[in-house]
């Protein structure tokens, strides 16, 4: 007689259904559980994403290495994944989210993979919705904050306008970034453009070519890297940084220098920056792990400690008085209908400036004598 199971299912057909749900995990038919992750995983972002305390307590407890190429603009993240470079998570500022989905080099959010998703603000996941482009969502924000004008507070007080780094007192004092998104937006500020700043008729363009031709001139350089910007600010090489980002301000004071941010007139820009993950990215477990992890509330902390916005709703209570009060957590509708952020530059001629003709002007900029 067949042996059969308490229930009255042969042994034999147990057997088969126990191979079907082994198959269907393996496999990914069904309900997909994920395993083990390993390896390496290869992340490309901002200087300061690289979060020391995190990367090293996530190697060791999964065993796996995550290394970091930082890029100095978004520019870079496109470049690298047309050329076919191939990395795990990339860091895209929202207006750089559609570049990449239309040339076809990021792949959908799988949001359930993601068990920290839940934790993520309403407001924040409300600003980032414009950039859900095809009903699909393409990035998972990570972190929100405002480029200030950066400056060596035990040298020079803070420029009142943009436009003061052309006086003779400033001639070789301040630095650029090698990053035409960020410098031609600011500059979109500087000379009053109060809607989105990625939008510019060609009047408005000339306007800010010649602003940001006035500024290379005077500058002492353009650099390429953060790290590189807070040497310069440190040694005394330079004592302002035109459109900075503030983070490196917060290392610098960490480390005991004087280093201090503050927003001229005409106002700055605010961005906020996301984890996307690249169509051809070779370690996709890992990659959603590592972007779980930094929504987790220690990994918040740790990047408001950097002066950089939580994007969770559970972290910002967590933080000192000083580190919260920073950026208006009790306000957040306000602060990004107050501060626009810039949407994505046009890809086709029409009534505004391409992103080829962007290119084309950091370039002339770059260059000009």
């Amino acid at each position: 007689m067949r042996k059969r199971t308490p229930f009255g299912i042969t042994a034999s057909v147990f057997l088969v259904l126990a191979l079907i749900i082994s198959f269907s995990v393996l496999t990914g038919s069904g309900k997909k559980v994920e395993g083990k992750i390993s390896g390496t995983i290869r992340m490309l972002g901002w200087e300061g994403y690289d979060f020391p305390k995190t990367f090293a307590e996530f190697g060791e407890k999964h065993g796996v290495t995550v290394t970091m190429t930082y890029i100095s603009s978004n520019d870079e993240i496109f470049a690298k994944l047309k050329a076919g470079a191939e990395y795990d998570v990339i860091t895209p500022n929202q207006a750089n989210v559609e570049q990449l989905v239309v040339n076809d080099l990021l792949q959908p959010i799988d949001t359930s993979r993601i068990p920290n998703y839940k934790n993520l603000h309403p407001e924040i996941l409300k600003a980032f919705e414009q950039f859900n482009y095809q009903g699909k969502i393409w990035g998972v924000p990570c972190a929100f904050g405002k480029n200030d004008f950066v400056y060596s507070a035990d040298r020079v007080d803070c420029i009142d306008s943009w436009w003061d780094v052309l006086k003779p007192e400033w001639q070789g004092r301040y630095i650029m970034l090698d990053d035409a998104l960020g410098q031609i937006t600011q500059a979109a500020r500087a000379i009053g453009v109060t809607r989105d700043p990625s939008l510019l008729t060609e009047d408005e363009f000339e306007e800010v070519r010649d602003l940001l031709i006035d500024m290379k001139r005077g500058a002492r350089a353009i650099v390429s890297s953060f790290g590189e910007a807070k040497s310069m600010l440190i040694s005394g090489e330079a004592d302002g940084w035109f459109s900075a980002n503030i983070m490196i301000a917060g290392e610098a004071k960490a480390e005991g220098y004087d280093i201090w941010g503050c927003i001229p007139k005409e106002g700055t820009l605010i961005f906020l920056d996301s984890y996307g993950i690249p169509k051809n990215a070779p370690n996709l477990d890992g990659a959603y792990a590592l972007i779980d992890q930094m929504l987790s509330t220690d990994t918040q902390i740790e990047l408001a400690e950097m002066y950089m916005g939580c994007v969770t709703s559970d972290a910002p209570p967590l933080l000192s008085k000083e580190l919260y009060s920073y950026f208006p957590y009790d306000n957040l509708p306000k602060f990004f209908s107050d501060n626009i952020l810039n949407g994505p530059i046009p890809l086709e001629p029409g009534k505004y400036a391409t992103m080829d003709d962007w290119v084309t002007l950091w370039e002339e900029v770059k260059a000009s004598r």
